[in-house]
């Protein structure tokens, strides 16, 4: 396995970790609760990000890189955008065998959800650009050690 490789393995699951910690403080922030069950939120999400996540995240590069438009800020823009479907894929995977209405992103429940793809978007699309361009990628492993750090401190509080 080549180093790049390890570092978009690196990229995913540090932006997984960042959707983890965005999802538990808007639950803090937004409705002064805490989370309860880890498990719950890892079986509703990891999947999601790991597979749907992760093959539109793909697709897009490859359709930016198709129209000739590839830029870091067209990646970004086109990642937060594709962050909504992943949230009305959580009913389903929770055990509500029914589609989500159109405003789920934005009731109660969904918002956190929303908050928390589009935080593992935005860290995807930076770690992948960096990935891509082959810049210094100091930055942003000192910008997921701190992710993981207030993960665990989040996990001890809790």
């Amino acid at each position: 396995m080549k180093k790049s490789d390890l570092l978009y393995i690196w990229v995913l699951i540090s932006s997984y970790f960042a959707g983890v910690v965005a999802y538990t403080l808007s639950l803090f922030l937004f409705y002064n609760e805490k989370m309860i069950s880890w498990g719950q939120l890892f079986t509703w999400t990891a999947p999601t990000f790991f597979t749907v996540n992760l093959l539109l995240f793909l697709l897009s590069i490859f359709l930016l890189k198709l129209m000739k438009k590839y830029f870091f800020w067209t990646q970004t823009i086109l990642f937060a955008i594709v962050a909504i479907i992943p949230v009305y894929i959580i009913p389903i995977l929770s055990g509500f065998f029914n589609f989500a209405s159109i405003a789920y992103p934005i009731s109660q429940e969904g918002f956190p959800f929303y908050i928390f793809f589009l935080i593992s978007s935005l860290m995807s699309s930076y770690g992948i650009w960096i990935a891509q361009k082959q810049f210094n990628h100091r930055s942003f492993l000192i910008f997921s050690f701190v992710i993981i750090v207030v993960f665990i401190i989040l996990i001890a509080l809790n």
